[in-house]
């Protein structure tokens, strides 16, 4: 962030609430905070988009193009520091949890009696989650139905029945 702004514009997002959050970027970035800082848990949820977002990011694009409303937008996946500041670029913003999956956020701001005020309210979001958004929690109902796998994700699913040496090594 440049020195410019403000400090509140240039702190470092970590998480939303007791949920990790993601933005989607105008610039066709799904972008994470990084677990760098060792300030966040890395959630399964979390883990599971991110690897899926890279994973089919070719399936991503004509969601993200209609999300960021550019044709030819590459999707690229990254976890670095994510700023306030960068919120005012993002297309869609959702959190993941356990129980909660995927979640579309409608806006984020700072209470209005806080000394610097802070308020974004995202083009997506409000009435249904974004083209991204959506596709990605399609996406990880059907790895969790079953309905969707690879080489790379086939261990994702544990047969709860069996023995615990099978239940150890993974996938169904």
């Amino acid at each position: 962030p440049s020195s410019t702004l403000s400090p509140l514009r240039q702190a470092i997002l970590q998480e939303l609430s007791a949920a990790n959050i993601f933005l989607v970027l105008e610039s066709g970035e799904i972008v994470t905070p990084c677990l760098s800082r060792g300030t966040i848990l890395p959630g399964v949820t979390r883990d599971s988009v991110l690897e899926m977002a890279k994973m089919f990011k070719d399936e991503l694009q004509p969601v993200m193009a209609k999300s960021v409303g550019k044709e030819d937008i590459e999707v690229t996946v990254s976890e670095r520091d994510v700023s306030v500041e960068d919120l005012n670029s993002a297309v869609e913003v959702f959190v993941t949890g356990t129980a909660a999956e995927v979640v579309p956020v409608q806006s984020i701001g700072t209470s209005a009696d806080d000394e610097e005020s802070f308020s974004v309210k995202f083009p997506h979001g409000e009435s249904e989650p974004g083209p991204v958004t959506f596709k990605l929690l399609e996406m990880l109902r059907e790895v969790v139905a079953g309905q969707r796998t690879n080489e790379k994700i086939q261990d994702w699913l544990c047969d709860v029945h069996a023995t615990p040496e099978d239940f150890r090594k993974g996938g169904i």
